[in-house]
């Protein structure tokens, strides 16, 4: 146990500081804050266009602010195989004492932070240029269903990537499950939009009960009242994260039986 979490502490350290040793810091919190905001700007034209009752710019603003979180905790996750495979230090990492699902949660937690940081700023931008009324939430209530939303999407995102261990990579499916996210989880419109069929798929994903919960405590629900949509979304993750760590110990089986911890 104190092995595990030794490594995991390391991977996180090691994660934080290689950080910017290709992009510096100022560039990498332009990019945060661009991306967040463009996205959201993006979406609000288009519901604006639209003119859909149920898809406000306000919903659609506080929709993406939420699921921008999902940047780092689904897809920043995803690409940490493939970076490692693409830098020739993945044969390094299989040669640890500590599992590999280990060294890559290690990489998730400082992914979560990242994740936070951005969906911070996302919900100061929808305040502040989309008219999202913020006034009539509980800041405690928000963190907490802010920090399951993002431990959730971080479970989900290590069990997609494990696929990376033994493929050459798998950012293109971390970038698919993204913007199915976009489509599935009540982002830009609500669930009831979507056919009838395919409204199940929503709540296999964190996300969709992270934005439900968000957008009940915007408009001044408390914690008491949220906590059966944690719960679900917190046993969820706990799933992914149990997922994770057998899909792991199969993909790291497979990739040194056939030889693929070197393929990029």
């Amino acid at each position: 146990m104190l092995r595990n979490y030794l490594g995991v502490k390391a991977s996180a350290l090691v994660a934080m500081r290689s950080q910017f040793a290709v992009i510096g810091p100022g560039l990498w919190i332009l990019q945060i804050m661009s991306t967040a905001l463009f996205q959201m700007w993006f979406f609000v034209l288009v519901s604006d266009f639209a003119n859909y009752p149920g898809a406000t710019p306000a919903y659609v603003a506080l929709g993406n602010a939420v699921s921008s979180l999902t940047y780092a905790s689904v897809y920043g996750v995803c690409m940490s195989a493939g970076a490692e495979k693409h830098m020739g230090t993945m044969s390094g990492i299989m040669s640890t004492p500590t599992r590999v699902f280990y060294v890559f949660l290690g990489k998730g937690a400082y992914q979560s932070l990242i994740g936070l940081f951005t969906v911070t700023v996302s919900l100061l931008f929808a305040s502040m240029f989309f008219g999202v009324d913020l006034s009539a939430a509980e800041p405690f209530t928000l963190a907490i269903v802010l920090l399951v939303t993002c431990f959730s999407m971080v479970g989900f995102g290590m069990m997609i990537g494990s696929v990376g261990v033994y493929l050459r990579s798998s950012m293109i499916l971390g970038s698919v499950v993204l913007y199915l996210g976009l489509l599935l989880c009540g982002v830009n419109f609500p669930i009831s939009y979507l056919p009838s069929w395919l409204q199940p798929a929503s709540y296999i994903f964190p996300l969709t009960y992270g934005l439900e919960a968000v957008r009940e405590v915007a408009a001044g629900s408390g914690l008491v009242d949220v906590s059966g949509l944690l719960a679900v979304m917190f046993v969820i993750g706990v799933l992914f994260y149990v997922a994770a760590y057998y899909l792991f110990k199969f993909f790291e089986g497979m990739a040194l039986k056939r030889g693929s911890l070197d393929i990029f």
